[in-house]
């Protein structure tokens, strides 16, 4: 015979009759023991009551009640970027479940609209049937979606350039390639395509799951430039065609085709070259001799004890290689130019460019100056040998092996923009004391001229130290930019600049990075040498 009633309208279980009438159960302990064993064990007990039966002989009705139905319960909490929604259950004590019902009036009552993941949702609710009663627990079932912002113009080359040519010689019969095959794709008639500028896109509008519709950015437009040599297709704007005949060179954003000049080898029997546009030389540039090009230089076989100067890039198939020299002598060997270099080998020479600097195999004893990056090696991981010499300045530098196991020195000096940099905030910082310093003479001056007689000569100085003033504001504002942004120069400098050692660094390696310098005396695995707090230090790659 059962101990318990159940009121299915009012969600309660009731005991039967009062322990102080029927003598059983003997104990508040005994009553919840029963209670659990029952059918009504999930229920919610209600301690209180059960403890009032054995303390209280009051048999009201009320006080009969032992344990309540609780029915599951959910909850919607959005985040604050209102980009998720989390449902949270507490699942049911005795009482019915979350149905699926209640869980969309719930995301309809928390106002999510957009982005309910049904499948989600259903198999979040069928969790009920595992969890234990009261058990809470959560999930994500609903997403926004960002805004996809637009693509800026892009710009697809059209044809190869000498120096990807020169990096991808033909194959002949046999599988073997000739280096000194340049083809017929080097130059370009007039009409020819050259470069194709594909538009921006204006991106995709997300929305949040409260259904805000969210904007995206368009991508920026950048226009062709159209330079020596070229012209915009008559029936395609976005494309750029070639009006002459030549050699085409890639600039950002556009290309021009330069007059090119070919030899065999450049020696005393060519003579010192000095050219506006290109120069390509299938074999070498002899000793003592000279070229000088506005346009791209390429050399297929080496340059010796010779010099190079351009104002475009240079590529340098085989090598550069000067003579042995001492400390205060001259290079005998010189590679110039205002972008790219990329260099087969390199031994005792100076190379210096405002860009990228890619020595394929190895440097040695050799100066080295890029704007940018200083690659030894190939691919991705370069496995490269940098050593001995310096390296006057870089951005980054990335070698398979730095110095040599017998201890050459090798000095790297890199972010060394960070003295012009502080020198030009110095300059700022200098100039906006002098500006607040006429700013207050203005303000004495000013309110000098109130205090004195009402006339039209004190009006018109009044008016000219009010226009003085905007002056000084706007020149207060731009001071202000530029401090800024030498700040954030300075930032990004030494939060990018860093010395990568892909396989072993040896000793007698000198480091300098902006102020700070380290002699490193031992054998260090791969690693990198940064800047972290003004000092530098070494992190090491995660084996």
């Amino acid at each position: 015979m059962s101990l318990f009633r159940f009121d299915k309208d009012m969600g309660a279980v009731y005991l039967l009759s009062h322990p102080a009438e029927s003598g059983f159960p003997a104990s508040a302990s005994q009553l919840v023991e029963l209670l659990e064993q029952s059918d009504f064990a999930d229920f919610d007990i209600i301690h209180a009551n059960i403890g009032k039966l054995f303390t209280s002989k009051d048999t009201d009705n009320e006080s009969l009640v032992i344990a309540m139905a609780v029915g599951g319960e959910i909850t919607i909490r959005v985040d604050e970027n209102n980009m998720m929604a989390e449902a949270t259950i507490v699942t049911a004590r005795g009482g019915n479940i979350v149905s699926m019902d209640m869980a969309e009036k719930a995301l309809k009552d928390a106002g999510v609209k957009h982005g309910v993941n049904k499948t989600v949702l259903e198999q979040f609710l069928a969790q009920q049937f595992e969890q234990p009663p009261g058990e809470v627990y959560s999930t994500i079932v609903a997403h926004g979606r960002r805004a996809k912002n637009g693509e800026d113009a892009k710009f697809v080359r059209l044809c190869m350039t000498a120096q990807d040519r020169i990096l991808a010689p033909q194959r002949k019969d046999g599988g073997k390639v000739d280096m000194r095959d340049l083809g017929a794709i080097i130059t370009v008639k007039p009409g020819a395509p050259l470069m194709k500028r594909i538009p921006p896109t204006k991106g995709e509008t997300g929305y949040t799951v409260f259904g805000d519709v969210l904007e995206p950015k368009p991508g920026r437009d950048f226009d062709l430039q159209v330079l020596e040599g070229t012209k915009l297709d008559p029936n395609d704007p976005n494309v750029l065609v070639a009006d002459a005949k030549g050699v085409p060179v890639a600039v950002p954003r556009g290309m021009r085709v330069d007059d090119v000049l070919c030899y065999n080898n450049v020696d005393v029997s060519t003579g010192h070259i000095e050219f506006d546009g290109s120069v390509i030389v299938s074999g070498d540039v002899k000793e003592g001799m000279r070229i000088k090009a506005t346009g791209d230089v390429t050399v297929i076989g080496f340059v010796e004890c010779a010099f190079v100067e351009s104002a475009g890039a240079v590529t340098i198939m085989q090598g550069a290689i000067g003579r042995k020299r001492s400390d205060n002598d001259e290079f005998s060997c010189s590679v110039k130019a205002a972008r790219t270099i990329s260099i087969g080998y390199a031994q005792y020479s100076h190379i210096e460019t405002q860009q990228d600097l890619f020595v394929e195999r190895q440097a040695l004893h050799c100066d080295l100056s890029a704007g940018r990056l200083i690659r030894v090696g190939k691919g991705d991981t370069p496995r490269g040998k940098l050593i001995g010499g310096k390296v006057l300045n870089a951005l980054r530098i990335e070698t398979g092996e730095l110095g040599a196991p017998s201890g050459t020195r090798t000095r790297i000096a890199i972010a060394q923009n960070w003295f012009e940099l502080k020198e030009k905030q110095k300059e700022f910082k200098s100039f906006e004391k002098r500006l607040t310093e006429k700013v207050m003479e203005l303000s004495k001056a000013k309110a000098k001229a109130n205090k004195s007689p009402q006339s039209t000569k004190r009006d018109a100085f009044l008016k000219k130290l009010e226009e003085s003033e905007k002056q000084l504001n706007l020149h207060y504002q731009r001071n202000q930019r530029n401090i800024k942004i030498i700040q954030q120069k300075l930032s990004r400098l030494l939060h990018t600049c860093r010395v990568k050692v892909n396989e072993l660094m040896h000793p007698g390696i000198e480091v300098t990075i902006a102020k700070d310098s380290k002699q490193f005396t031992r054998i260090y695995p791969p690693h990198s040498v940064k800047l972290d707090e003004g000092k530098i230090t070494q992190q090491f790659n995660a084996q």
